[in-house]
């Protein structure tokens, strides 16, 4: 079901007044007449309303009309904002019929303008309303009604070529979407029709037309598509036209072929329906600016958003987006930088509104059709992505941005709609609101995430369903730092019936992807002949396939569907799904279970939400009477550990039995260690003293080490790798020597030694030891004050061991040594203690982080912990030598 034809009909009338060329078709002299027929959907409903709201507003801003009639299927969901006379009645025959006796006595002009679905009945066409079909019978009898007065036509659905031969004759012009061959579907011609009347609204009516018909044809020709429309023009007495056909001088709305998204050949692609229009004065009225003042910690504020998305089929969903942006201080100026991604050919972009009001009410509008669109380039069978980027001008503080696009899918990638809609971009929004309108009938489920909890208001008609929430200073998120992830301030929908529906429709798209081919069959056995045990066979296939390449896929039918696995393993790359195939399909091959899991990395996954809220898959492993987790996507990641942002969420898993969430396990601190052992030689005297130290990290300690490790190379960097995630409590270390397990050695834990100099260990005022314990960096960002509970080590709990041996000098003798003390409880537990033994000190230090996604009162116990833990390892040990030893180590410092 597509657009409402505009049809300005004119009937068979006895008229002595004609039409001259230059006879424009808006003026404040004219009756308009608007005519929308009977909607059969969700997406032609939206389309009519919203259409007849934008002819309402192209014909009563001026005035451009002395008067309007219209006939509609919803009449009372008009919005009128204007003081010409307008009369809304139902769409039907004996309404349309009795407009002679409606329009009474009549001077001046009179324009129809009717659209709907036309067809045909038997042999005749017709136009859909309410009850009996309209036919060209009817407008004649309804035009031999009218006064004797000039008329203009324009006629804009299936089969409209027959009422304009009908109507065409002296005192009128007609316009229509087809002559003697009705189209197969309905024109697409509406919203460009009304583009042309917005750019060029005093165009004499016969140019506006011919324009119209150019930028009709330029439509298809831009999509590779054969036109479906055949735009015809009767002038003043009859004589027809086919317009179109060749170059025209006005141009409004259109691109080169070669600038043009060409979808697939064979497409039924179709203009992006309207949604509502604003009127650029309309829109300005309630946009009231704020004092900078009130948002001391913000550099632009969001004065008011709108978000309208119309669920369907076809196309499968439209949206319109508009936000107005007030701009406070010289960084907000980042806001007028737009960069918007779309997926032809299934998705198209078009921007609508771009402007900017400056402080003293000026406004600069930057073109829509100027609007550049870059193409992303991706590796061989990957999809490619477009984007459309532009700055607006006059950006500073005190503009107001105005920005309104709309995006549409022809057809959706899903069977149904699941989308998270974004009700703030790290600014505070003081209004916003947000529209689904869905079919009559069909589920819809919603969730608001990080923002109050508002139930939507509910409008029902005869084929749909609206929702519509409105919000009121909704915060932005907050940029902390050790804050829990979590998504902004966001509307999640899903028009899913259950999670049963989503998973058997993923395993139906994804069943052939883990196909087992022989050279599947024959890399597994090559890569797991020396493996003895079912856990052993998974680790060798987990290491191989997590040492492949990674390469993020863009939009299209593969975010969402593995490639098969065969062409991943010739390939040697693949993103986190296909890499999870593969190991699967090369588990398979030695007859082990193995399932792909859908995760919500770093985000969730709600039980009442059925829907497509996954940005990862991961495997689950059956062998050996154990079931493994495992993430096979990031090549430091070794056996048994899940990346950051795996563990804790709510997996699905594609199994064809699953039909609910699973949680996926979370690891234990005794998981997760960190183990020092470290010599330091303070017999000289120096101010450095020497230190051996050795690390091993077992679990996420692994990973971070490997990660930095993995970085330092890539930049070559040769700074002491454990100082990407700890610091000494007490001076620095400088480092002289460092080795460490080679990255892709997965099979083996990771470990660090080192060489260096402790640098302001030992204090030569009055010789004092201090701690030569190391803690991680970022407790002393733990320590700031918050707003937000504390996310640690990307959410591992962990243990922590440190053990050194301090040789000292003979002549030395321990004058305070610092008593153990510890605290036992959670969150973070920890013990610190001091050993004397000869020449020797010995330092142990044990701390274990039981929980890190910490709730708001776990998060004050940790920082009083924490805070105590620092005390206490700040003590230092105070030495004493005989005062012969003492000069000669002041004479030796000097």
């Amino acid at each position: 079901m597509l657009l409402a034809a505009t049809v300005v009909c004119s009937t068979r009338w006895s008229c002595g007044a004609s039409l001259g060329p230059n006879e424009p078709l808006l003026g404040a002299d004219r009756t308009f007449v608007l005519i929308s027929g009977l909607p059969g959907d969700v997406e032609s409903e939206t389309a009519y309303q919203d259409q007849q709201q934008a002819w309402l507003e192209v014909l009563t801003a001026g005035p451009r009309a002395k008067r309007c009639v219209v006939f509609g299927d919803r009449p009372s969901s008009a919005q009128q904002k204007s003081s010409v006379p307008t009369e809304f009645f139902k769409a039907d025959r004996e309404h349309v019929l009795a407009l002679p006796q409606t329009l009474g006595a009549i001077t001046g002009p009179v324009r129809f303008i009717v659209w709907g679905h036309g067809g045909k009945q038997g042999d005749t066409p017709v136009l859909h309303v309410h009850g009996p079909r309209l036919t060209p019978a009817d407008f004649s009898s309804l035009s031999s009604k009218l006064p004797d007065v000039p008329s203009q036509w324009i006629l804009i659905f299936r089969g409209s070529g027959a009422f304009g031969r009908a109507l065409a004759g002296p005192g009128r012009q007609v316009l229509a979407s087809d002559d003697e061959t009705i189209s197969g579907s309905d024109p697409n011609s509406m919203p460009l029709l009304l583009k042309v009347v917005r750019a060029h609204p005093d165009e004499p009516f016969g140019e506006l037309m011919e324009q119209f018909g150019q930028v009709t044809a330029d439509w298809y020709v831009q999509r590779g598509l054969a036109p479906a429309e055949e735009p015809t023009f009767w002038a003043d007495g009859g004589e027809l036209r086919h317009l179109g056909e060749q170059p025209n001088r006005f141009r409004v709305g259109t691109q080169t072929q070669q600038e043009a998204i060409v979808p697939q050949t064979g497409s039924t692609s179709r203009p992006p329906s309207s949604v509502t229009r604003h009127p650029a004065a309309d829109a300005w009225s309630s946009v009231k600016r704020v004092s900078k003042e009130d948002y001391p910690d913000a550099d632009a504020v969001v004065l008011r958003s709108r978000y309208i998305s119309v669920l369907g089929n076809s196309p499968a969903l439209t949206t319109e987006r508009e936000e107005f942006v007030q701009i406070l201080k010289p960084e907000g100026k980042r806001f007028g930088d737009f960069d918007i991604s779309f997926a032809p050919p299934e998705e198209e972009v078009e921007f609508l509104d771009c402007e900017v009001m400056q402080p003293d009410g000026g406004l600069e509008r930057l073109d829509p059709e100027s609007i550049d669109t870059a193409v992303e380039h991706s590796p061989e069978e990957y999809q490619t992505v477009r984007r459309k980027f532009f700055s607006l001008p006059g950006v500073g503080p005190g503009a107001v941005l105005h920005v309104r696009y709309r995006s549409q899918w022809r057809d959706f990638p899903l069977p149904h709609v699941s989308m998270e809609i974004p009700l703030s971009r790290n600014l505070p929004v003081l209004d916003a609101t947000v529209v689904i309108r869905s079919p009559k009938g069909s589920s819809l489920h919603y969730h608001l995430e990080g923002a109050p909890p508002v139930e939507p208001g509910v409008e029902q008609t005869e084929y749909s369903t609206s929702y519509t929430w409105h919000l009121t200073n909704i915060a932005p998120a907050l940029a902390e730092s050790l804050a829990p992830p979590h998504r902004a301030p966001a509307l999640l929908v899903s028009t899913f019936a259950d999670w049963r529906a989503f998973a058997e429709w993923y395993a139906h798209i994804t069943q052939l992807t883990s196909e087992v081919t022989p050279e599947l069959e024959r890399k597994a056995k090559e890569i797991t002949r020396e493996a003895r045990t079912p856990r052993q066979k998974v680790e060798a296939l987990f290491n191989y396939v997590t040492g492949l390449r990674y390469v993020a896929i863009p939009l299209g039918v593969n975010s969402l569907r593995p490639h098969a696995a065969a062409n991943v393993l010739q390939n040697q790359f693949g993103d986190c799904k296909d890499k999870a195939n593969l190991l699967n399909a090369l588990l398979h091959a030695l007859d082990i279970e193995a399932n792909l899991v859908l995760v919500p990395r770093f985000t969730q996954a709600h039980p009442s939400l059925p829907g497509l809220w996954f940005n990862h898959a991961i495997s689950r492993v059956s062998a050996g009477g154990e079931v493994f987790w495992i993430d096979s996507t990031d090549e430091v990641c070794r056996f048994g550990l899940l990346p950051p942002g795996d563990a804790g969420r709510n997996g699905l898993v594609i199994d064809g039995r699953t039909t609910s969430l699973t949680p996926i396990r979370a690891s234990n601190a005794d998981q997760n260690r960190w183990a020092f052992q470290g010599k330091i030689n303070c017999a000289q005297q120096s101010n450095g003293c020497p230190l051996e130290l050795k690390v091993a990290a077992d679990g996420y300690a692994d990973y971070q080490l490997r990660s930095a490790s993995a970085q330092g190379r890539e930049s070559r960097e040769l700074t002491p790798l454990l100082a990407a995630a700890f610091r000494p409590v007490a001076g620095s270390f400088a480092l002289e020597q460092q080795q460490a397990t080679p990255v892709s050695t997965l099979e083996q834990g990771f470990k660090w030694q080192a060489r260096g100099q402790c640098v302001g260990l030992l204090s030569t005022a009055n010789p004092v030891l201090h701690s030569p314990f190391w803690v991680p960096k970022e407790w002393d960002l733990a320590l700031h004050a918050r707003k937000s509970p504390l996310f640690l080590d990307e959410g591992y709990p962990l243990v922590l061991e440190e053990e050194f041996q301090i040789a000292l000098s003979p002549d030395t003798e321990i004058d305070a040594l610092p008593q153990p003390r510890e605290s036992s409880s959670p969150p973070l537990s920890w013990r610190v203690e001091w050993k004397h033994t000869g020449d020797r000190l010995d330092a142990r230090f044990r701390a274990e982080l039981s929980q890190a996604n910490l709730s708001w009162s776990e998060t004050v116990s940790f920082q009083r912990q924490l805070n105590e833990l620092l005390q206490t390892l700040g003590s230092d040990v105070l030495l004493f030598r005989p005062r012969p030893l003492q000069d000669s180590f002041k004479a030796t410092q000097n």
